[in-house]
């Protein structure tokens, strides 16, 4: 132990420790003047070029043998190249949700691509910017990435518009690169001058033509050379949404600064997507957002790549679970190792590509474990019906089952699953219901206790006509699940459909009790359809009790006064029944309820005002394609105004949007009303057709006006 200093002695240790403490502090601010005085701020352009499927090995800087792409290898000459870049999912909505907000999927919750959006709360790039000073402008191809996907906040333009002419076979889910590079084209020579943020995500096979026109549109400004243009890729393989593989996640990264600063400089440190949000922050000295798990890259592209330390990268994909209830994968992985995990009821095994006990492994497997431990897995929210063909397209079918079979599957068994559930899910974007039922069937029979496939079986059945099998799917899944509300409330709503309200009724009352131990969604969806049951059994009472317990768990939706427009409609009462359905229309506090718009046309056709209800029809088959009460109601209203080609438009548009034996029989019938047998007869013989080992179209009952 150290003897204690004469008393003498202290002053002189008091001053050299102070001076000594002056000289740092001195030395510091020198050190943080010096910096500044090197490092200046990144004034803008700034801008980001995100291709969907590029891989690094195409590009010649990544040692790609041709130059399939002189644009961005010109590029890469002036910026500095990240040879070991990584995203953090394989799926598109959730990489760009990471890139954005520069945080984990868990922390931002995209976890996939359907049912899930950015939060409004969230702390996004372009609102970042938008405080420092930059207009913020973005254009982007994927349907994925549109307005509802929250991507758009602090974007103060976001062009996103599909076009409107029919795609062929499949729905239209993304459009071509040339329209999303003039839409960012005009909206940068709207620029007047160089303090913007422009966002641009685009198609592999669109990314050369991209880059080529933005640098010259730069160039023909004067603001290449002052520009920060960062490129890479949400994910490198846009097939792999089930793999974490380095051929999914390792995507390339060029970041090219004002004067070509570090042009042709490689990194081979490993960098992620949450570094770049706080990276570009840092470019353009802007407050870096506390808690975030990347980090700035600014040292590196200094020159200093000693600065930072190579951090464990951290991935997932839960496709499989959301999809059809199989194992969600997470990695953690070094350049050494990768850790790899499946997951069942919470429980975390199939530990992958690391054995034994190697030190590096175990420590990736605790932070894994510690990760794990933090994330807190939600459903996904319903999809509107509007978009169900798109993500169709995409594989992907709604189901708000949670949580994966309680038989886990093999991976030779997932991967014969995902690719028949896949065929079932394109099949239904195009509107194959017959040849779509055979490939869930097939998956059912093979794998009985997928509860989320016999469920979306369920629905498919019940669009198609055949209630019966219908709810025999829908029991099979509750039989799996037996305590899911929303099993439940699909067979209520079901049988309602089918004109069969009193056998709905305890099913809904089911669903409605099993709510009360689940969420809040749940709760508001058995409530709903309670209401919905209740009505058509002419017990108004009960029908807004249970409105109001729907609304208590879901504000959005106001179902109250929906009932009540629909009991005053009932009685007569057209005033005040527009005055309710009017109260209960969408807006931004107020969500979208199927039947509302229909029922406000038919009140406004009593009260004599035919152009209103014409847009409300309109309105309702816009979002609920497949409503045949307004199809019916709008080409009857078209009819007696004289407008045959109108009628003609919305009949074809009723086959087009509901391909079912019901559909058929509903536009035969219609075309009989308007005085078109032959029409009807088509009609009918179209129908025999496609439906010759289905149901007939004459033996249908009419479904239930909702």
């Amino acid at each position: 132990m150290p003897r204690p200093a004469p008393p003498a002695a202290r002053p002189v240790q008091v001053t050299i420790i102070l001076t000594l403490f002056g000289v740092a502090v001195t030395a510091s601010a020198l050190a943080g003047w010096w910096y500044a005085r090197e490092s200046t701020p990144h004034q803008g352009p700034l801008i980001l070029i995100s291709v969907d499927g590029l891989r690094p090995g195409e590009l010649q800087t990544y040692g790609g043998t041709t130059s399939r792409a002189p644009a961005i290898d010109a590029l890469s000459a002036d910026a500095v190249v990240f040879e070991r870049a990584y995203a953090h999912s394989p799926l598109t909505l959730p990489a760009h949700a990471s890139i954005m907000t520069g945080q984990l999927p868990f922390e931002h919750g995209v976890r996939d691509e359907a049912g899930f959006a950015l939060r409004e709360e969230a702390r996004s790039l372009p609102a970042l910017l938008q405080n420092r000073g930059f207009e913020t402008g973005a254009a982007v191809s994927s349907f994925l990435l549109r307005p509802e996907s929250g991507l758009s906040q602090g974007f103060s333009y976001f062009d996103a518009d599909l076009p409107d002419e029919p795609g062929g076979a499949l729905p239209i889910v993304a459009r071509d690169g040339t329209y999303t590079t003039e839409a960012a084209e005009r909206w940068l020579r709207g620029r007047r001058g160089h303090r913007f943020f422009l966002f641009v995500q685009v198609d592999e096979r669109d990314a050369e033509s991209t880059v080529a026109r933005l640098v010259e549109g730069l160039k023909s400004r004067d603001l290449y050379d002052r520009a920060t243009i960062v490129l890479t890729a949400d994910r490198a393989d846009p097939d792999a949404n089930m793999s974490l593989d380095e051929s999914a996640l390792h995507v390339p990264l060029l970041v090219k600064q004002p004067d070509a600063e570090g042009g042709g400089r490689r990194v081979a440190m490993t960098v992620q997507h949450i570094d770049l949000l706080p990276t570009v922050l840092d470019l353009v000295r802007a407050p870096i957002p506390s808690g975030l798990r990347g980090r700035s890259l600014r040292p590196v592209l200094d020159g200093d790549e000693d600065a930072l330390d190579d951090r464990p990268i951290y991935a997932e994909t839960l496709a499989a679970l959301f999809r059809f209830g199989g194992p969600g994968q997470f990695l953690l992985a070094t350049p050494t190792y990768r850790y790899l995990r499946g997951t069942h009821e919470g429980a975390i095994d199939a530990v992958i590509a690391v054995s034994g006990e190697i030190p590096e492994a175990i420590e990736l497997r605790n932070e894994l474990d510690r990760l794990l431990h933090e994330q807190r897995l939600s459903r996904p929210q319903a999809i509107d019906p509007a978009d169900e063909d798109q993500f169709a397209a995409l594989g992907y079918l709604g189901s708000p089952l949670f949580g994966p079979a309680p038989e886990p599957l093999g991976a030779d068994q997932e991967a014969w699953v995902l690719e028949r559930h896949r065929a079932a899910a394109v099949l239904i974007s195009q509107k194959d219901y017959v040849a779509a039922v055979g490939q869930l069937q097939e998956i059912t029979r093979t794998h009985p206790r997928l509860p989320a496939v016999q469920y979306q079986l369920g629905m498919l059945l019940g669009r198609v006509g055949r209630v019966e099998d219908a709810e025999r799917a829908l029991q099979a899944a509750a039989r799996v699940e037996p305590d899911n509300p929303y099993i439940r409330a699909a067979v209520a709503d079901l049988l309602l459909r089918a004109g069969r309200p009193q056998e709905a009724e305890p099913h809904a009352a089911l669903a409605v009790a099993l709510a009360e131990h689940d969420d809040g969604r749940a709760v508001a969806v058995a409530g709903e359809i309670a209401a919905r049951v209740a009505f058509a059994l002419d017990d108004e009472e009960g029908a807004l009790m249970q409105a109001e317990a729907a609304e208590r768990a879901d504000p959005r939706l106001p179902l109250v006064e929906f009932i009540r427009g629909g009991a005053l409609l009932a009685g007569g009462k057209h005033e005040e029944a527009l005055a309710a359905f009017e109260a209960a229309a969408p807006n931004e506090d107020r969500r979208p309820i199927e039947g509302l718009h229909f029922l406000l046309g038919e009140t406004l056709m009593h009260l004599g005002r035919p152009d209103e209800a014409e847009a409300h029809f309109r309105a309702e088959r816009r979002l609920f394609p497949r409503n045949l009460c307004a199809y019916e109601s709008l080409a009857v209203l078209l009819h007696e105004a004289q407008r045959a080609g109108a009628v003609q438009e919305v009949l074809e548009a009723l086959v087009d949007a509901v391909p079912t034996p019901e559909g058929y029989r509903t536009a035969a019938r219609l075309w009989t009303a308007v005085g078109q047998p032959a029409r009807a007869a088509a009609v009918k013989a179209a129908a025999r057709e496609r439906f010759r080992q289905g149901p007939s179209v004459a033996r249908l009952e009419p479904g239930a006006r909702r």
